[in-house]
């Protein structure tokens, strides 16, 4: 029998589902995607950011790297910007090699239909999956699904294919994506046994300059040296949003707004890496609005790393990375180096929290206002591949014993 046959036999079965929450005795966070808002009046797509797609009577296909194994996953889809209701006609979970396809329920139903401002968590879906492997989700829309709710600058390249391809292993016609849309997170059913570490931070989080499909965001290369180091259980969880700002939204809410869905909306969670301020410094002179001055962007990072503390979360504060090398002029605007300066002074001079000193980590030795060459990914803000691995290396893995 094909994976085709087979896919279809699973979806004309009647089930009996059990309620969500029972299946399992705990369902811990495997993968984290910080959302945000799609629509061009309240946002900007500033390159290399693609601006927002609708689709219509297609499938939509793509793929998120687990962090933890287990042998069942539910899936988390948001319409938390949308306006109207998300209407998703089928979901399918797989993994990368299309062993297994099976259909992703709501309330034992196979139509998703999300209401605007809100997520919808599917039914537990039997399927085994090792940490560290590929988890593809696809959707298919009959009718028309508009972004509302996406990452803009995901690293990861999806597809999209004309018509109803659930079940196929290769889409036809398809064209590629490099944003994802909807996947707000996917839980698995086994427990946390190590750090749970969520990393808060903009573009240079994200990944933004980093090789696409190559897992090289810093939070990757954590990842991989927390396994090295043999830190059992360990998870990184990357909630970065290109553009993203500290104090004032505008590419996704803020990350003041954010904190509780991103990092207190994962339960297990035990460290949080704030990283933020630069789009704080830079992007009033581009968006035409009055600049935070230094010390509120320090009291708003140490803000967060408070609220984290009272939660049971051990915060870790990131320094600003250069920016003086910066191919965009809003970012050499006078002042802004004071500023960063000034930030970053502040953060290492604090004595409650543990600092990543990202912005030593990356400098050029004797011009601490630009990122070294080796590190730059050509545009003198985001770091390549080999500066995230930089980046990781600059978080003492001693923090998470």
């Amino acid at each position: 029998m094909t994976n085709i046959e087979v896919f279809e036999n699973y979806r004309r079965t009647e089930l009996t589902v059990t309620n969500p929450d029972t299946v399992a005795e705990v369902w811990t966070t495997d993968y984290l995607a910080a959302l945000a808002d799609s629509d061009p009046t309240r946002t900007f797509f500033p390159p290399p950011f693609p601006p927002p797609r609708t689709f219509s009577t297609e499938t939509v296909r793509q793929a998120v790297r687990l962090r933890r194994g287990g042998s069942a996953v539910r899936l988390v889809l948001s319409n938390e910007f949308g306006c109207t209701p998300l209407v998703i006609n089928e979901v399918t979970a797989s993994d990368s090699d299309f062993q297994s396809v099976l259909p992703v329920l709501r309330r034992g139903q196979a139509i998703w239909e999300i209401p605007a401002g809100q997520t919808a968590t599917s039914d537990s879906v039997p399927l085994s999956i090792a940490a560290g492997e590929e988890l593809v989700v696809s959707c298919f829309v009959s009718d028309s699904a508009e972004s509302a709710t996406y990452l803009q600058s995901a690293q990861r390249t999806g597809e999209v294919a004309p018509g109803n391809q659930l079940g196929q292993h290769r889409l036809a016609g398809s064209e590629p994506f490099t944003s994802l849309y909807w996947i707000a997170q996917v839980l698995i059913d086994a427990p946390a046994k190590g750090p749970v570490i969520v990393a808060l931070g903009d573009s240079i989080t994200r990944g933004d300059g980093t090789t696409a499909d190559g897992d090289q965001r810093y939070p990757d290369h954590l990842q991989r040296s927390l396994n090295a180091a043999g830190i059992d259980g360990a998870v990184v969880l990357n909630a970065g949003i290109g553009g993203n700002r500290l104090l004032r939204p505008r590419v996704g809410p803020s990350m003041t707004d954010r904190f509780d869905r991103d990092v207190f909306g994962v339960a297990e969670a035990s460290h949080v890496v704030i990283m933020g301020g630069v789009n704080d410094i830079a992007l009033p002179a581009l968006l035409g609005e009055p600049r935070p001055s230094a010390g509120d962007i320090i009291d708003g990072l140490l803000a967060l790393a408070h609220r984290a503390q009272q939660r049971g979360l051990q915060p870790i504060l990131g320094t600003i990375i250069p920016l003086g090398g910066s191919r965009v002029e809003s970012f050499l605007a006078a002042g802004n180096e004071d500023m960063r300066q000034a930030v970053n002074h502040a953060i290492r001079s604090q004595k409650d929290w543990p600092v990543a000193d990202f912005a030593a980590g990356l400098a050029v030795p004797e011009d601490p206002t630009r990122l070294a060459p080796a590190f730059d990914s050509g545009d003198g803000l985001h770091p390549a591949d080999v500066g995230a691995r930089a980046l990781a290396d600059a978080i003492d893995l001693a923090i998470f014993t």
